[in-house]
């Protein structure tokens, strides 16, 4: 393990080689490759050690879009409101060329 010593010995020769300019830069890119190690870590060992699978991100987007919709029709129809009939038919016709747009991407991508 590094001491106080050795980690000062590494930031100066990392300034000198690098440059202060792109330190910013590489600590960054250093940050996002821990960050993805320790994702597929917490994936495999969920995976392997306790058999569970994550769902992709697909599922996790039709699932969120649908419980949209749900909450969206259930506003909708609530009879506390009074909804203008055009913002009805408006936000329902969207909702229908969103779900019509995805089933297209679905079945091009099959």
């Amino acid at each position: 393990m590094f001491g106080w010593g050795e980690l000062g010995v590494v930031i100066i020769l990392a300034i000198v080689l690098l440059g202060p300019d792109r330190l910013p830069e590489i600590f960054k890119t250093l940050g996002k490759i821990y960050y993805e190690y320790k994702k597929a870590r917490k994936r495999f060992e969920l995976e392997v050690l306790y058999g569970y699978k994550l769902p992709d991100k697909d599922l996790l987007d039709k699932l969120s879009q649908k419980r949209i919709d749900e909450i969206m029709k259930a506003e909708l129809e609530s009879k506390g409101r009074e909804w203008d009939e055009n913002i009805k038919k408006l936000l329902l016709d969207r909702n229908t060329e969103e779900k019509t747009n995805v089933d297209q991407k679905e079945n091009s991508a099959k």
